[in-house]
C-alpha cells in the first residue's frame, strides 16, 4: 500500500498531528508548516520532513493536510484544501458561523474528498471503552452526567485567542464543543439546553472564560458540563462522571474507569498510558482513524455532519444566555 502523503499547518494544537503522522505507518509525512520559520525548522529537523511557511506553496505534494489554525481562518483554507482535492483533518471547531461550516460540509461531498473533524478525545481507548460499556448496561441505565473541565490560559489581550468574532464565542465554543460533542455521541440527542458564562476572571477574553451548561437528552438524561480557562488553582473533582440506576461510572484523566456500586469502587478499564511526543501523542488515534478512512474511502466518525451537531448544541446555549436569563431580585427588597 503506498503511503498517503500528509502535511500539518500550524505548530501550536497541530504539534501532535505531525508527531503522529510521522509515526503511522500510513503516512509519509512530507510538510510542516507555520509562521514561526524558526519553530517549523526546528520540528522538520526532528521529524525529517520539510518546513515552510506558506501551505499553499506545499498544496500540490501532498494528498492530505491537517489544518490547526485560528478558528476564523477555519473554513477559507478548508474550502481552499478541498477545492484541491485535498483531504483534509480540521481541528475544532469546524467554522465560526453555520454557513461557513454548511459550505465546507457541501464541498467536501461535491468533491469527493474525505473530511474529519480532530475530535480527539472521541477515540482515546478509554472513552471507546466508555461507550461501550454505557451501550451493554452491565452498571444500568445513565441518567445523569457531569464533565468538569478546569484550566488556566494565560492572557493573550490583543490575540486572535481573545476576540469573539476570530474564536467564534468563548471557552464553551472553543474548548467545550470537545465535551458536548462526546455527551451527544454517549446519550443521543439533546431536546433542552441551557447556559451561563462569565468573563470575571477573563477579562482579557470578549467572550466567555468560564461556562456552566446543562443538556437534557431524548432519553431522559441530564447533563452538566463546567468548563473554563480562568482557574489558577484548582482541585478538580476528577473529569467525568455518569450516574446509573445500578451505581456510578468515573473516568478519570481521560484514561481510566472507575466503577462504584454496592461492592464499593473499583478499576474497570485502564489506565492506559498517555502516548509520548515521539510515540504519536495521544492525536496518534485520531489520526490513524483519518488515513484509514482516506485509505478505505469510508466516512470518518467524525465528519462535517457529525461536528454540527454540537456546534448546533452550543450555538443554542449561548441563545438561551442571551434570552433566557432572569433578573432575582435583590435579597432585601420589599417582598
Amino acid at each position: 500500500m503506498s503511503k498517503i502523503r500528509t502535511a500539518v499547518v500550524g505548530l501550536n494544537m497541530g504539534l501532535q498531528h505531525a508527531y503522529a503522522y510521522a509515526k503511522s505507518e500510513r503516512s509519509d509525512l512530507r510538510w510542516v508548516v507555520d509562521l514561526d520559520e524558526e519553530k517549523a525548522a526546528k520540528v522538520a529537523k526532528e521529524l525529517g520532513c520539510s518546513y515552510t511557511t506558506d501551505w499553499t506553496q506545499i498544496i500540490d505534494d501532498v494528498d492530505a493536510i491537517s489544518l490547526a489554525t485560528p478558528h476564523h481562518l477555519h473554513a477559507p483554507q478548508a474550502l481552499q484544501a478541498i477545492a484541491a482535492g485535498k483531504h483534509v483533518l480540521l481541528e475544532k471547531p469546524l467554522a465560526n458561523t453555520e454557513s461557513d461550516c454548511l459550505k465546507i460540509i457541501e464541498a467536501a461531498k461535491a468533491k469527493g474528498t474525505t473530511f474529519m473533524m480532530a475530535y480527539i478525545v472521541r477515540f482515546l481507548p478509554a472513552i471507546i471503552q466508555l461507550k461501550e460499556i454505557l451501550k451493554s448496561e452491565k452498571y444500568g441505565k445513565p441518567f445523569s452526567g457531569n464533565i468538569w473541565i478546569h484550566s488556566y490560559l494565560p492572557p493573550m489581550p490583543g490575540t486572535w485567542f481573545s476576540r469573539k468574532d476570530a474564536l467564534g464565542g468563548g471557552v464553551m465554543f472553543s474548548h467545550g464543543c470537545h465535551y458536548v460533542d462526546l455527551f451527544i455521541w454517549l446519550f443521543g440527542t439533546p431536546t433542552s439546553v441551557a447556559s451561563f458564562g462569565t468573563r470575571v476572571g477573563t477579562e482579557w477574553m470578549e467572550g466567555e472564560g468560564t461556562s456552566h451548561s446543562i443538556m437534557q437528552f431524548e432519553g431522559g438524561v441530564v447533563a452538566s458540563l463546567q468548563a473554563s480557562w480562568g482557574m489558577k488553582y484548582r482541585q478538580s473533582p476528577g473529569f467525568m462522571q455518569i450516574h446509573t440506576t445500578e451505581g456510578a461510572l468515573i473516568l478519570d484523566n481521560m484514561a481510566q474507569i472507575d466503577v462504584v456500586n454496592a461492592e464499593g469502587r473499583h478499576t474497570i478499564v485502564g489506565p492506559y498510558p498517555a502516548l509520548k511526543q515521539e510515540e504519536g501523542t495521544n492525536a496518534l488515534y485520531e489520526v490513524e482513524h483519518f488515513l484509514e478512512s482516506i485509505a478505505n474511502g469510508t466516512r470518518p466518525d467524525t465528519d462535517g455532519v457529525e461536528a454540527m451537531k454540537s456546534l448546533r448544541t452550543i450555538w443554542a446555549m449561548y441563545e438561551s444566555a442571551e434570552n433566557a436569563g432572569k433578573t432575582v431580585s435583590p435579597l432585601n427588597a420589599p417582598l
